[in-house]
């Protein structure tokens, strides 16, 4: 979700996380499929402008 709509600085909150509770391994491959929800959700919620965006990201793991 940090990094879905552009958080700065994410890859610093990203290794910090990692040194206290460190990631599974492939978990970079996973994220895309962890913010489909929330794409869908905003598609939902704030309409058509999300849709391209969350075609793509379920094409990408379906």
């Amino acid at each position: 979700m940090l990094g879905l709509f552009g958080m700065t600085q994410l890859e610093r909150v990203l290794r910090a996380y990692d040194e206290v509770h460190p990631l599974a391994d492939g978990w970079r491959d996973r994220v895309g499929l962890h913010r489909l929800h929330p794409l869908l959700t905003h598609v939902v919620m704030f309409g058509g402008s999300y849709v391209p965006q969350a075609i793509a990201m379920a094409h990408k793991y379906g």
